[in-house]
């Protein structure tokens, strides 16, 4: 064969192999793979949970604040209906504005839905931030320190947004980022970060049920300057000093932690919650009441534990006592054109449609009843 010929098959050979590299597609990304009526179960299973766990908590605010509860005097409080709260009629308010708005409402948005909606039965900085708004400051000026000083250390943003890690299944970073933007709306200091660590474990309880376990990955996730850092490495700790006694815990958290002005602070609170969780050991009921007699603001630190075991256990493997609760809710402060009765089932389902919206948005697929999720490293924030 003439040299001609062997650089003609050469030339050949060479295109051969850049159009083979050139047209090779990417290699699909990773995906976690759920299904629709597992999303449904577990979701269900939280507001269910949270239902119970923050109307049961709502007579035990400020009651036990020097010294817990006595062990036997709590018991699940079981209503004809659930009514609007604080806890819950926040995220009632905030699926509405994703719901008409989209996914990505401006401010100005946000704003004008809580004008229209959010006036009654609102507190401190989460009362302040609305104010602010009929004065035409809007979000995250509203939360901003200087505008809503109360909002530097007390709870409201932390008892608002899990939903935000019920809306990105598997997607932690996804779910921060909402969490952080809701919660500036009202704060700026650790309820801020609380939020962002409640709404990385419940996103990450889609695919993890070790409570310890999603502690330490939502830990991982959270910066060393955070506030909320130490609060977290502290009660695990303690936890692990002294892993048959939440009082001795709950002392301790109330000697480096009840420094703020009033017994809704969110760094207590918050310390609190992580406490339940731990020594709950995944058992609902028991975590329920951990947190109803450590006392503070029960009712949220109530809810938002009980709100992650509803997720991570689901609907059907819950309690009799909560599977079978009421379904009814009764909007008792909303204003507005929001419904005057809705249920816990059209909670779970309004979630449910945007969490497929949110799937979708972020690059997964929801078909046939599967959603295949992008599997998305935690971002690593502040590190």
């Amino acid at each position: 064969m003439d040299q001609r010929k062997i650089g003609l098959i050469a030339v050949i050979w060479v295109a051969i192999v850049l159009a083979i590299g050139l047209t090779r597609p990417e290699p699909p990304p990773q995906v976690q793979t759920l299904t629709a009526s597992a999303y449904d179960d577990k979701v269900y299973g939280a507001w269910k949970a949270t239902m119970l766990a923050n109307h049961s908590g709502l007579e035990l605010q400020g009651v036990y604040l020097d010294e817990p509860g006595p062990e036997g005097s709590f018991a699940p409080l079981l209503l004809e209906e659930w009514s609007t709260d604080d806890d819950t009629h926040v995220e009632w308010v905030d699926l509405h504005i994703l719901e008409i708005h989209g996914l990505d409402p401006s401010p100005e948005q946000i704003s004008a839905e809580w004008v229209d909606h959010l006036n009654h039965d609102i507190w401190v900085s989460t009362r302040r931030a609305r104010d602010l708004m009929d004065e035409g400051i809007l979000p995250p000026e509203t939360g901003n320190a200087e505008n809503n000083p109360d909002g530097a250390w007390s709870i409201d943003a932390q008892l608002q947004t899990e939903l935000f890690g019920m809306l990105a299944p598997g997607m932690p970073g996804l779910a921060a980022d909402y969490a952080q933007r809701f919660a500036s709306v009202t704060n700026s200091g650790p309820a801020v970060e609380a939020s962002v660590f409640f709404a990385t474990l419940y996103s990450l309880a889609f695919f993890e049920d070790d409570v310890p376990a999603l502690i330490a990955a939502a830990r991982q996730n959270t910066g060393e300057e955070a506030i909320i850092a130490p609060i977290v490495d502290n009660v695990v700790l303690w936890h692990q000093e002294n892993p048959d006694d939440w009082r001795v815990t709950r002392q301790l958290i109330r000697d480096q932690y009840d420094t703020d002005p009033m017994w809704w602070a969110s760094r207590v609170n918050f310390a609190a919650t992580i406490m339940a969780l731990l020594y709950g050991e995944s058992d609902i009921l028991r975590t329920i009441e951990i947190a109803a007699l450590a006392g503070w603001d029960a009712d949220n630190t109530m809810a938002t534990a009980a709100g992650l075991l509803g997720l991570i256990h689901g609907y059907n493997a819950l309690p009799e006592v909560i599977r079978d609760s009421t379904d009814v809710y009764f909007n008792e402060d909303i204003t507005g054109d929001l419904p005057r009765y809705d249920t816990v089932a059209e909670f779970a389902r309004r979630t449910q449609n945007l969490a497929e919206q949110m799937i979708s948005s972020a690059g997964g697929t929801t078909h046939q009843g599967i959603y295949r999720i992008p599997i998305e490293p935690l971002p690593g924030r502040g590190r």
